[in-house]
């Protein structure tokens, strides 16, 4: 049986002196946040708030911003975080979206529309209330048109989601570096995680991609714990944040496909750490797959995406993946379908299944490339681009039916006969990229993972190959050099 309300797993732990929270300007104790939360709860209720209505969080990664999330929930209400980081028109595009009355803001931020009734998080009056709702938590996916989706999860679905990480993962969180953006469901992983275990959530940085706030952190605090993206682990692993890093008992990865080439980097610089790789969508409450990394893993062409975590069941459909579980994200914003009585949701990845049971993802169904009169998955390009000799992360931009493949190296110079011999045996001739290029380091969106609209349009402004080289993946052309943007 899973705990019914996300609270019930956090407010047994909101007294006493041991700290809760830890930013670059602060901490809060327990009781400090406990107090806190009441008060917010308070403020909003004041606010004529009714129970489940959006409430705005627009606030940086931050105390305050958790202070905001535990109070709008102890109001019954739904929080809606909108990351003060993110584009001004992004964030004003959520707060309208999400219809709320009312926002809990930092002092310094512009204001996001007029009609708001703002409630300022570090000046709350006095007060306590507590009162619990139904839903937890709003937050927004891209969408396939471009505007911004809705995932409604509720309370419910977190306290399941938490639960099962708790049942989980062997190791108790002591400190765990939150690197994510408020407004991604990768932050509400490390949040509650840490909260239901009475640990302490340490925020490097208003700046999820801030490596050396991660490394100060690291080495100030000595914690158990990160969650990162695979592109973002494998540049501080290369920059020498390994040391740094030697307290860790566990590492996740998430929101991207892990390559082969992480977890022998991993490995080779935190031996005595482990390795976990998860998957799941929004709308399935941050994970509902996990595999715990070995060596051996290393050698593979992929990193599995595991089984399920517990209570959770999948099914392939027609190779799709399809998740049925308690954390699945409410009806109205998630479409389900029912297979054998039992509501699944869709996600549109492309996976398979080996011999011993694990899960193994192959890409998006819908981010097929159409290359040579033939369809492949970007991912699946990718993977072999990573695996190739002296490669440590790769991707791929597209444009105008050029492939360019954007390589980060693992060393100053890169065979490319072998690459080119890795990628003939991997992929078929017309998945080859025409041009391999050479980066510092790969584009991110906010939320860490790879931003390949940006590589598409370095994919249209590449030199083209000489005539007298060729497509550089196919006949061993020269790699050419782009300097990264930060």
């Amino acid at each position: 049986m899973w705990p019914d309300h996300i609270l019930s797993l956090v407010e047994p732990h909101l007294f006493g002196d041991a700290v809760a929270v830890r930013d670059r300007d602060g901490q809060l104790t327990y009781a400090d946040l406990g107090d806190l939360s009441a008060r917010v709860a308070a403020a909003v209720i004041r606010a004529g708030v009714a129970e489940g209505e959006p409430v705005l969080v627009h606030a940086s990664l931050s105390r305050w911003a958790i202070v905001g999330m535990l109070g709008v929930l102890r109001a019954g209400a739904c929080y809606v975080p909108i990351d003060a980081a993110f584009p001004t028109a992004r964030q004003r595009q959520y707060a309208e979206a999400s219809g709320a009355r009312v926002v809990l803001t930092e002092p310094g931020l512009p204001v996001l529309r007029p009609e708001l009734t703002p409630i300022g998080l570090t000046t709350l009056p006095p007060g306590r209330a507590a009162r619990h709702g139904r839903l937890a938590y709003t937050c927004y996916t891209s969408g396939s048109t471009g505007t911004p989706k809705p995932v409604t999860v509720s309370a419910a679905a977190l306290a399941y989601s938490t639960a099962a990480r708790l049942r989980y993962y062997q190791d108790r969180v002591g400190g765990f570096l939150l690197c994510s953006s408020i407004s991604f469901d990768s932050s509400v992983a490390g949040i509650y995680w840490t909260l239901a275990s009475g640990g302490t959530v340490l925020i490097p940085s208003s700046r999820p991609g801030d490596l050396v706030a991660l490394g100060r952190t690291a080495r100030a605090n000595r914690p158990t714990h990160l969650l990162l993206v695979p592109s973002l682990y494998a540049v501080a692993l290369r920059g020498g944040l390994a040391d740094d890093l030697r307290t860790l008992r566990t590492v996740v990865v998430a929101g991207e496909a892990c390559p082969p080439s992480l977890v022998g980097e991993h490995f080779a610089r935190l031996p005595g750490t482990r390795m976990f790789n998860e998957y799941g969508p929004t709308e399935c409450t941050v994970w509902c797959t996990v595999h715990e990394c070995t060596p051996e893993d290393a050698g593979r062409r992929s990193v599995p995406i595991g089984h399920p975590i517990p209570g959770t069941h999948v099914a392939l459909l027609d190779g799709v993946l399809h998740v049925s579980s308690p954390g699945l994200a409410e009806p109205d914003t998630v479409a389900r379908t029912t297979v054998d009585g039992r509501p699944y949701y869709r996600t549109g990845d492309l996976v398979t299944q080996r011999a011993d049971g694990a899960l193994l993802y192959h890409g998006r169904g819908d981010d097929q490339l159409k290359l040579g009169g033939m369809r492949i998955e970007r991912a699946e390009i990718e993977h072999a681009l990573a695996g190739s000799p002296g490669i440590a992360y790769a991707a791929v931009g597209m444009a105008g039916g050029h492939l360019v493949g954007f390589l980060v190296t693992a060393e100053d110079t890169v065979d490319r006969q072998a690459v080119r011999r890795h990628l003939l045996d991997a992929l078929p001739a017309a998945a080859l990229p025409a041009q391999l290029i050479q980066v510092d380091e790969l584009p991110t969106l906010p939320n860490g993972k790879v931003d390949h609209g940006d590589l598409d349009r370095r994919a249209a402004e590449a030199p083209a190959a000489q005539p007298t080289e060729g497509p550089a993946a196919l006949t061993g052309g020269t790699l050419s050099t782009y300097p990264g943007r930060r």
